[in-house]
């Protein structure tokens, strides 16, 4: 069953933020990894951020990054019991249409790939 662009884009966690760069992010990040979900603050949908809006997105890239994002986050799940906290990879399509994929808290090495492909395969085989 295929979904529609308005119920993929739905099931997709936004990123309203940045890409975490810069002096503040080191902060923030430890801030976010000490996170914690309660009444005040629920959990998150995944631990996939897709930037910019959706109209950038063709109706296939958006079906590829649900479904990357559904294996990731069901991954995730097997070894951790909250997402809130969690280094999450954040995939933005570029105005070249190059991808940037990094994690919150990139350390080295390129963060960006030519394909929507290229830029999930990096994390497909992560552990965690």
């Amino acid at each position: 069953m295929s979904l529609s662009r308005t119920e993929l884009i739905g099931k997709l966690m936004w990123n309203e933020g940045g890409y975490g760069f810069g002096i503040p992010s080191l902060a923030n990040s430890m801030a976010w990894g000490l996170a914690t979900t309660g009444p005040d603050r629920p959990d998150l949908p995944s631990v996939v951020a897709v930037s910019g809006p959706p109209e950038k997105y063709s109706d296939d890239e958006l079906a590829e990054l649900t479904a990357f994002s559904e294996r990731r986050t069901k991954h995730y799940d097997s070894y951790f019991k909250q997402r809130l906290g969690a280094n999450l990879i954040v995939i933005d399509k570029l105005s070249d249409n190059s991808w940037l994929r990094k994690r919150m808290s990139w350390e080295s090495g390129p963060m960006y790939s030519t394909t929507l492909k290229d830029a999930v395969a990096v994390f497909e085989t992560e552990q965690v």
